[in-house]
């Protein structure tokens, strides 16, 4: 079947990808966050420069105590939010570090290490060309002003003046400023500490083995942790360690992994309780088990991240970057070592230490950078990370005494910020400069090329026709695109080699990031494509339990399968993918490289075909088995039958061979319910009536698609392989009785012919219009639900020789499976674990656990956990 598929999926309607889905949220967040940071520095100046800037000194040092008995803790307002409310920032900061370690880039030691060197050497040189303005001064000590990156406002301006980089600069920054922040948290702890009080120091490292007993003694209550948090606060303000390292290192004793299935698997089973039986208790232990199966690392800097971007970081800037202004004030900075040397540090000590860090990690094969990084673009990123501000404020306050050498630091903060956003400004404006004349903002050649010991290649992995494939196993689209790709194959033959990678769009397809790591882990058991084949044709079976019984169902290691599906060992694999799509410029599902070119037509099987043929340099459109036929005319989508909305059925070309005088098919298990007058009336207002003839179909098999039909006088048959020899009736509908089976729903063409076969009249309602009539009445929405379910469920046991029934981990249950496959019979398996209708499906056999598994063979015989001989015996006399 060929068609023409001019239809793609895309991430959030925006083109951008899957993998880049979290960090495009995180984007939106530092970008604003920045706006808001730029606001409150530019609130800061202001008020400090303005009559009443006296006010910003006399407001930022009004003292606060808190006195307990005895106990006194006072400080101005400028060291609550620097000592206090900071500390929830670098706990945010520790959480993000923690989980890259545990999960994110980190993780990744090729794939990390470039970022990380670069990190090194961009905290280094910094330093060392700080150190040179300063020598043989006081102010020498302060060379931790220059050394760190502000993250949220590198992605901030980043989104504002580069958003036509590439996500993998994006992911390399993000990785080099955790690396980044990690360093300027060691330099704080080690070289800012005065007066180690070893005492108080103790009581810390007591509450936080206090904090981390909590939790082995399953104590998940905010409370306790915070008082305990609040007290090793306390401890390490007495102690001389700056208390906001306190955050940190709670940070890092928080718990981060990825989702467990078994935790997940919980937290269905309780909600799916609080739905059945909605009552304080069920919804309590749902509420709980689902917080639970997210960690807590996760789960606290989503809820903390907000805080600390839109509030404690502003306010922050308020309190410290109201530096006065004065001609004096500038004239004296602009010929300060100590404010030239923050300029110089930030904006040429960062550009060049980063870049070199870069370039030595790739010299020495530490690492590789992602595919589609210039080095301008990277450059551009470079100059970006000598935006300092937050950290670098922040030492300034532990650094200078000097509240003049404070201030003129604080002007070398607020300059190298501006004038490290307009280098990278610039160098992005050159990069785009550069690029080829006639390129556009989207690559259009494949990055990186087909390597035959990485890739999937379905085909001769040298033959002379390329076709990449970047699709989403839970993507309509690509599951269409299928059909297409198998034509090609056969046509091709092995003139063709396949390759398949992975975009999985999160934003609008949830199970397709799962899917992709499932067929990578059936990859590792040597089964990708048939993993490939089964995702794609059970699109909306994508789910934990679903990708186990694939496993399962392909005989693989399913307790490997599993585990390694858990621990996420593959999601490196899937956004190595997904980056070298971006690099590609793929900005939706399915697309596809001819040649190593991206394709930029339909993907219907003549257009690809003839794309193929012209990459190689051949022309017209192949034949069957190889062969070509030049200009081939015709339309793409065969015309069979009557397409969707007609308003007639067709008549068929020759005499009916269905009896006119069939009886209906009676109702078995609601599979073919009557409407009631009221339900009539709905879908005759949202529809309309017909007559119809004997011969008329109402739809054939190989239509796109169909309307919902129900038949008010007269009667339908439902046909299987219609004028053929081995045509068969499925059912027989007559008055009140609706039409079709679950793909009226689905995007795939239609299996089976509506035949009328006694004249009289139906009403057809739109698919536009019918999930309107479902919403109206939820109560016929359940009913034609249902029905459809049982539908599907008869179709599969008419379809079938037999039908296996036991439970998944039963070995005498894939020993029967294996023995119907190599029988070449089509055996349905009924998992009675995930049946909810297990018990009332051994009772109408009348079998027992005992009698697991069994087999009922056609004519509804039942065969008690036969014996490879007995169920031989009873396919080969047909009993």
């Amino acid at each position: 079947m060929s068609a023409t598929l001019d239809q793609q999926s895309t991430a959030g309607g925006s083109g951008l990808l899957a993998r880049v889905a979290p960090l495009r949220r995180r984007l939106r967040t530092e970008a604003g966050s920045a706006g808001l940071l730029l606001l409150a520095t530019v609130a800061a100046l202001l008020w400090a420069n303005s009559p009443f800037g006296d006010s910003y000194d006399t407001f930022w040092h009004t003292e606060f105590a808190v006195r307990v008995g005895g106990a006194e803790l006072a400080l101005d307002l400028q060291h609550w939010v620097n000592d206090g409310l900071m500390v929830f920032f670098f706990f945010v900061v520790g959480l993000e570090i923690k989980r890259e370690l545990v999960m994110g880039e980190l993780t990744d030691r090729r794939r990390a290490a470039v970022p990380a060197l670069a990190a090194v050497t961009g905290l280094v040189v910094p330093a060392l060309v700080y150190v040179a303005f300063t020598l043989g001064d006081e102010a020498a000590s302060a060379w931790g002003v220059v050394i760190s990156t502000d993250t949220a406002f590198l992605l901030g301006v980043l989104a504002l003046v580069g958003p036509a980089c590439p996500a993998q600069l994006r992911l390399f920054l993000l990785t080099l400023a955790i690396a980044d922040d990690v360093g300027a948290l060691t330099v704080i702890a080690l070289f800012y500490t005065e007066d180690l009080a070893l005492g108080p120091l103790a009581a810390a490292v007591v509450g936080l083995a206090l904090m981390v007993g909590l939790r082995y003694l399953n104590v998940w209550r905010g409370p306790g942790y915070l008082v305990l948090g609040v007290g090793v606060w306390v401890a390490m303000y007495l102690s001389g360690v700056h208390p906001t390292l306190a955050g940190v290192v709670i940070a890092l004793f928080t718990p981060a992994y990825p989702a467990r299935r078994a935790e997940v698997e919980d937290a269905a089973r309780r909600a799916r309780a609080y739905q059945q039986s909605p009552n304080p208790e069920f919804a309590r232990a749902a509420r709980l088990s689902i917080d639970r199966s997210v960690s807590a690392s996760e789960r606290l800097q989503t809820l903390w991240q907000p805080w600390t971007n839109f509030v404690i970081v502003p306010v922050f800037a308020l309190a410290n970057a109201g530096v006065p202004l004065s001609p004096d004030t500038l004239s004296t900075a602009a010929t300060s070592p100590v404010t030239l040397g923050v300029v110089a540090g930030l904006v040429l000590g960062k550009l060049f230490g980063i870049l070199v860090g870069t370039g030595l990690a790739v010299r020495l094969r530490l690492g590789e950078l992602a595919p589609g990084l210039t080095g301008l673009q990277l450059a551009g990123g470079a100059a970006l990370s000598g935006i300092g501000f937050t950290i670098s404020l922040f030492i300034v306050d532990l650094a200078f005494d000097d509240e003049a050498l404070a201030d003129q630091a604080r002007v070398g903060v607020l300059a190298a910020s501006l004038l490290a956003a307009l280098l990278g400004w610039g160098l992005f404006r050159v990069a785009d400069r550069r690029r080829p004349e006639g390129a556009g903002a989207r690559p259009v050649l494949l990055d990186p090329p087909v390597d035959v010991t990485r890739d999937h290649v379905r085909g001769p992995v040298d033959a002379p026709l390329t076709l990449v494939e970047y699709g989403d196993f839970e993507c309509p689209f690509c599951g269409r695109a299928t059909g297409t790709v198998e034509e090609l194959r056969e046509r091709f033959g092995d003139r063709l080699r396949y390759v398949f990678r992975h975009v999985p769009l999160v934003d609008v397809h949830p199970h397709a990031q799962l899917a992709a790591e499932a067929a990578e882990a059936a990859a590792a058991q040597g089964r990708f494509w048939e993993m490939h084949d089964r995702l794609f044709a059970a699109q909306d079976r994508l789910l934990p339990g679903d990708l186990l019984d694939s496993a399962a169902a392909l005989g693989l290691d399913v307790q490997r399968f599993a585990r390694e599906l858990g621990s996420g060992r593959y999601g490196r694999r899937v956004a190595d993918d997904v980056e070298s799509a971006e690099a590609s410029g793929v900005e939706g599902t399915p697309t596809f490289f001819v040649g190593g070119r991206r394709h930029t037509g339909p993907f219907d099987t003549d257009s690809l075909a003839a794309a193929l043929l012209a990459a190689a340099g051949e022309d017209g459109v192949p034949l069957d088995g190889g062969a070509t036929r030049a200009g081939a005319p015709g339309p793409a989508v065969p015309l069979i039958g009557p397409r969707r909305g007609g308003d007639r059925g067709t008549p068929l070309d020759g005499p009916t061979t269905v009896p006119g005088d069939l009886p209906e098919t009676p109702d078995r298990d609601g599979a073919f319910p009557r409407l009631t007058d009221a339900q009539l009336a709905l879908l005759e207002r949202n529809g309309s009536r017909r007559r119809v003839q004997a011969g008329d179909t109402l739809f054939r098999e190989g239509d796109p698609g169909y309307d919902f039909q129900v038949v008010l006088s007269g009667a339908v048959a439902v046909v299987e392989d219609l004028g053929r020899v081995d045509q068969r009736v499925i059912s027989v509908h007559g008055e009140r009785r609706f039409l079709g089976e679950l793909d009226l729903f689905d995007p795939d063409p239609v299996s089976l012919t509506a035949l009328v076969i006694r004249p009289g009249e139906v009403v057809t309602v739109p698919d536009s219009r019918v999930r309107e009539v479902f919403t109206a009445d939820s109560d016929l929405k359940e009913l034609v639900l249902r029905a459809f379910l049982v539908r599907r469920s008869l179709l599969l046991q008419l379809a079938a020789d037999l039908r296996i029934v036991g439970r998944a981990g039963s070995p005498d249950s894939a020993r029967l499976q294996d023995l119907a496959r190599g029988r070449r019979l089509d055996a349905v398996f009924v998992d009675l674990d995930g049946d909810d209708d297990g018990a009332a499906l051994l009772a109408d056999l009348d079998v027992t656990e005992a009698d697991l598994p069994v087999v009922v063979w056609r004519g509804g015989r039942v065969l008690r956990n036969p014996t490879d001989e007995e169920l031989i015996a009873a396919v080969e006399s047909g009993a």
